[in-house]
Parts: structure tokens; C-alpha cells; sequence
């Protein structure tokens, strides 16, 4: 099947598929045609939204944490969603823009300041909302884990360390009211509460310094616990930061695993799959095996996908979207974008057996 996908790809896919089918899958492209597809990639429209809005200093837009209308940052433009967003259409790390945007982090005196510089001391301890940990995921995804350049901001390795330390905690916790403040007027985190979100999983999912035998099944035993949990819907936990009541950045717990679109039996995640996939974690996971046996089950023999996607799922964010190609006005273009994700998830599990 899996050649099957490769060959239907090869035939209909964007250019930023058939690259990283290439580069990332069958692991053969030449130098000419990762240059000749690049090209190509370089010219659509929503790529040209993210590198015109790139400022002189590298920056992308005016904004880091995904859109926001008021202050003019669309979806595209804006440091978070712009640089993963390229990265995801296959762009190096050597890549003019990429390599500009990252360095930017770097700067004494950035165009824009917030989640720049030194992280503030409670970063770290604010239950799943810390959002220097969203930067190093995105330095992380655009390939720069053993390249960002020595610096007295920024240390990827503490923040995978960290990020491991999330999931592992959670063996601590025999039930979730070990977790969850009941006494506030919302229920939230407990003060000084470490739990993994879905930020902590990106970067685990693309970086390599954490892994080994024994932390990988580590991992497998703490998601495996994650999913032991009751989880209900109506119970929304926040993370309750100098009087607010803040809705963390999707932490595995609760209705916000549901929001993760994890629990239903036909729903499925492909983004947070393939996170999962990349972590070498699917089939030591029973939850995440039998997701991973349905979303097999999908595929028919034409090659179709039996599987309606939400627009929360495809539409890029901070929190997902995985539509590479153009747009989905023809029912080939959404076969190759489903299609895609789901060989980069047999890929990866079947890589780590």
C-alpha cells in the first residue's frame, strides 16, 4: 500500500509532498531536483504571504501566537504558525528565510519583543502555558535542534529535557484530582503543577537529543497512563495565573483531550497522530495502536480516505493544520494531503520496529 500512496503521489501531490515523500520517506532526491521543486513551492500563494511578511530583521508579521485580526496578523503571518508553516512545505534550515527567522530570536533589539530574549524565571512553572516553550518548538521544527547558534537565550536542550519531564510526571499522579484544584470557582491545575501539553509533544516528536530505548518506553508508559484517566466533557481545566482563568495550551487532560480530538472512537488527529508516530511510541500505546489500526481501516481500495476532516483540523493554527496543498476545491487535492499524512505515519511507526 505503502508504494501505492507513493506512486499516487508522485502523479498528483504539491511539490512540497512530493519533496518530502523524496527527502523525508524514500530518503533519494538529488541536489537539482530538491532545487527544481523548490522553486515551485517558493511561488505559492500562501508561502508568499509568510516570507512578504518577513521584516528586515526576520521576523514574520506582527505577531507571534497565531492570528489576531485587531493587531493586522493573519493566519499566515505571524512567527509561530509562518515558520512551522514553512518548514512543513519543506523549506531547509538553510533556507534564507528560515535561517533569517530563527536568527531573529537572537537579536538585542527584535522588531517585536514578546517571546524573545531570556525566558522570565516562572515560565517553566505555569502549568502548560509557557510560551518560550512554543519557541523553542518552533526552532525545533524548522530543523535547528543541533544548529541554532550559541546564545545566552535560548537552550533547546533544557527545553526537551523539560518537555520529557512533562510526560514522565505524570506517572506521579495515580488520579487526576492529584492534579486539579477543585476549590477555586473553575476547576484548574494545581499551583506548580508540571503536565505535558501538546507544545511539550512537538518538540519531543521533532528533535532527537531525548531519545533512546529506555525514554522512549518511558513515554509510551506515561501517555499510557494519560489515557487510564477518566476524562469527561463538561469539565474544562484551566491554568489560573495571577487571578485569571487561562485555557492551557491543549495539556492533556479532561475536555481538552476531546478538543485534541483523541477520545471519540472515530475521531482521529492527524496531526497530533503523526506527533505521536514520530515519538516511536504508536505501538507500545494501546490507545494509540487501535487509533492507529482504524485509521488504517480508512484507506480504500481506490485509495480514497473514508474520513471527513474538520476545518478546525486542516485550517492552519497554532494548534494544528496539515493542508500543504493549494486548497481543497478538487477531491484530489484532499486525497493528497490525507494521503500524505497517513504515509508519514506508517513511516514512522513502522521506522522505529
Amino acid at each position: 500500500m505503502k508504494e501505492r500512496i507513493i506512486e499516487f503521489l508522485f502523479n498528483n501531490a504539491n511539490p512540497s509532498i512530493v519533496l518530502r515523500v523524496k527527502k523525508e520517506i524514500l530518503g533519494k532526491i538529488t541536489v537539482k531536483e530538491e532545487r527544481e521543486l523548490l522553486d515551485k513551492i517558493i511561488l505559492e500563494p500562501n508561502v508568499q504571504t509568510v516570507i512578504q511578511s518577513q521584516k528586515s530583521d526576520g521576523w514574520f508579521g506582527n505577531g507571534f501566537h497565531g492570528q489576531s485580526p485587531i493587531n493586522g496578523v493573519g493566519m499566515f503571518d505571524n512567527m509561530e504558525v509562518g515558520l512551522r508553516y514553512l518548514a512543513e512545505k519543506g523549506l531547509p534550515p538553510e533556507n534564507e528565510y528560515i535561517s533569517k527567522a530563527v536568527n531573529s530570536f537572537l537579536l538585542d533589539e527584535p522588531h517585536f519583543n514578546d517571546c524573545r530574549l531570556n525566558a522570565p524565571p516562572d515560565d517553566y512553572n505555569i502549568t502548560a502555558l509557557g510560551l518560550y516553550l512554543v519557541r523553542s518548538s518552533i526552532i525545533i521544527r524548522a530543523g535547528y535542534e543541533k544548529l541554532l547558534p550559541k546564545n545566552d537565550y535560548i537552550d533547546l536542550k533544557h527545553d526537551i529535557d523539560f518537555s520529557s519531564k512533562t510526560f514522565l510526571n505524570v506517572l506521579n499522579f495515580p488520579d487526576l484530582d492529584d492534579v486539579v484544584d477543585k476549590s477555586r470557582r473553575k476547576l484548574c491545575f494545581k499551583q506548580g503543577i508540571i503536565y505535558p501539553c501538546s507544545y511539550d509533544l512537538r518538540m519531543l516528536a521533532h528533535s532527537q537529543e531525548w531519545r533512546n530505548k529506555e525514554s522512549i518506553s518511558a513515554l509510551a508508559d506515561s501517555l499510557n497512563h494519560v489515557f487510564s484517566f477518566a476524562h469527561t466533557r463538561e469539565k474544562m481545566i484551566y491554568t489560573y495565573k495571577k487571578g485569571q482563568y487561562i485555557s492551557p495550551c491543549l495539556a492533556f487532560i479532561h475536555n481538552q483531550i476531546y478538543c485534541l480530538g483523541l477520545m471519540g472512537d472515530d475521531y482521529i488527529n492527524f496531526d497530533l497522530t503523526e506527533l505521536f508516530a514520530r515519538c516511536g511510541i504508536i505501538q507500545q500505546v494501546d490507545f494509540l495502536k487501535s487509533k492507529y489500526e482504524r485509521l488504517l481501516s480508512l484507506i480504500n481500495d481506490d485509495l480514497t480516505v473514508d474520513y471527513k476532516v474538520t476545518s478546525r483540523e486542516r485550517d492552519w493554527s497554532p494548534y494544528g493544520g496539515f493542508t500543504l496543498e493549494e486548497d481543497w476545491k478538487t477531491k484530489t487535492r484532499k486525497q493528497c494531503d490525507l494521503l500524505f499524512r497517513i504515509l508519514l505515519i506508517i513511516h514512522y511507526v513502522e521506522k522505529v520496529l
